[in-house]
């Protein structure tokens, strides 16, 4: 069941309980008044009727039971003739039982007037027979024959009939109320509940893989925050959506990447390797395809070693500590081949202290500078530098080689992206340097910061925070 209904629902119990609990009091209510009132008018008639039969027995002198019979009967007559209504009867017996005179209606059964004189005449004893309803009241007759008892009887059916009449006018009206009441609270609710619906709608959606799907306001505050929050958990969704996605295609790229890194130099291992196999070659050709081996068996191990590094760093952190930057670019220095082809420049400020690990710093400048030398610098020189900025450090490495378009700088961290193949090759690059690099500016809590321009050069810049050597 929809909430909307249970809400309709619910509002239409409620009202059905308190329309019939206010509904059964409020009648209730009026049935005791009327019959207080009844009670009221009729108390006060039995007395009067006592009071003149009291009389006309002492006028009579009836001090025998026959004589008060007759007197009884004659005022009866006279009282029949006088009130003319059928809404009385009365009754005179004695404590004995014996009944002197009666009017009572056979419904009215013996047992009742019995009762009725056994609770003395401050009582008021009612009787249901069948449909009818009588009031019965009984008081004994002063100055006469000892014991005697006037049991009068008043027929109340007509109180009761108006509860009934109340109680039907009632219901018809409760009714009516409630039917009104259901289609209001059904529109109610169903108006209410639309934002849930709009956010059910969204989430099924989402499920479907609708990630843009949001929710528009309503108008209802809380329903308006509920679908903020919806609106932002979708957009967080939907961008960790997209960044999976990116991730996947960098994934992709990745082992196409790395299969082909492995596959040109194991086609090259094998091939010589099966031209040795094939039987004795002239010392010339055996040099040659063991030069072949040795050169891209070092390949293979370079990359395994860079590969071990790149996870290594992605996996776990690493220790920093105050390191002088003019140290660093010391080792940077030492460790390029002889046969660097480029000047490196240095302008580094000898009072500038890092917190960094020295090694892997070292690296990082390392991979930067032989990037730039293989780039062509017009000046023939590598700039390397080392500033203030702001309450930290930036270490620049700068080239005026041939530079990059903008569209390849968002990818040239990727793992095996080059941008010029053949010439990453010939200086052999396996695409794995640059993203080293920018791991290992993320493990130093900072990141690789690029600008180039095509056949003007390239600057990357690397902030670091100071440290106190």
């Amino acid at each position: 069941m929809t909430f909307s209904r249970k809400l309709t629902l619910g509002i239409l119990l409620l009202l059905c309980l308190t329309l019939s609990i206010g509904g059964a009091w409020t009648i209730d209510q009026n049935l005791q008044a009327a019959l207080l009132r009844s009670q009221t008018q009729n108390t006060a008639f039995h007395q009067r009727e006592r009071s003149a039969l009291e009389q006309a027995l002492r006028a009579d002198g009836a001090h025998s039971t026959v004589t008060a019979a007759r007197t009884i009967r004659s005022y009866a007559g006279e009282l029949q003739s006088s009130v003319g209504a059928q809404s009385f009867y009365f009754s005179v017996m004695d404590e004995q039982g014996t009944t002197l005179y009666s009017s009572l209606p056979r419904a009215v059964r013996y047992e009742t007037l019995r009762q009725a004189i056994a609770g003395g005449a401050q009582s008021v004893t009612f009787c249901y027979p069948g449909t009818s309803r009588y009031m019965v009241l009984a008081s004994p007759l002063q100055g006469t024959m000892d014991g005697l008892w006037l049991v009068s009887v008043y027929d109340i059916t007509s109180v009761y009939a108006e509860r009934d009449r109340e109680l039907r006018q009632y219901l018809l009206l409760e009714f009516t109320a409630l039917v009104l009441a259901g289609t209001a609270a059904a529109w109610f609710s169903h108006r209410m509940t639309r934002p849930l619906r709009a956010l059910q709608s969204a989430a099924r959606s989402m499920a479907d893989g609708a990630y843009d799907r949001r929710v528009p306001a309503c108008g209802q505050a809380e329903f308006d925050a509920l679908g903020q929050d919806f609106n932002a958990m979708a957009a967080a969704v939907e961008s960790r959506m997209d960044a999976l996605r990116d991730e996947s295609a960098r994934q992709s790229r990745f082992v196409a990447a790395f299969t082909h890194e492995l596959k040109t130099p194991m086609t090259s291992i094998l091939g010589y390797a099966d031209l040795l196999r094939m039987g004795e070659q002239p010392p010339e050709r055996r040099r040659q395809a063991a030069d072949y081996i040795y050169h891209e068996s070092k390949r293979l191990e370079a990359l395994s070693r860079q590969l071990l590094q790149l996870l290594g760093l992605q996996q776990g952190g690493i220790a920093l500590a105050p390191v002088a930057v003019r140290l660093v670019f010391g080792d940077v220095r030492r460790s390029l081949p002889e046969d660097f082809p480029a000047n490196l420049c240095t302008d580094c400020d000898p009072d500038a202290v890092v917190l960094a690990d020295r090694i892997l710093l070292g690296d990082l400048v390392r991979n930067l500078v032989l990037n730039a030398a293989n780039a062509n610098p017009g000046d023939g020189a590598v700039h390397l530098g080392c500033h203030r900025q702001g309450d930290g450090w930036e270490l620049t490495v700068t080239d005026t080689g041939c530079g990059m378009a903008a569209r390849e700088l968002s990818r040239i961290t990727e793992p095996f992206y080059m941008v010029d193949k053949s010439r990453a090759r010939r200086a052999g690059g396996s695409g794995l340097g640059l993203s080293l690099c920018a791991e290992i500016a993320r493990a130093h809590g900072s990141a690789l910061v690029f600008e180039s321009e095509p056949g003007k050069g390239t600057t990357v810049r690397l902030p670091l925070k100071e440290g106190q050597e």
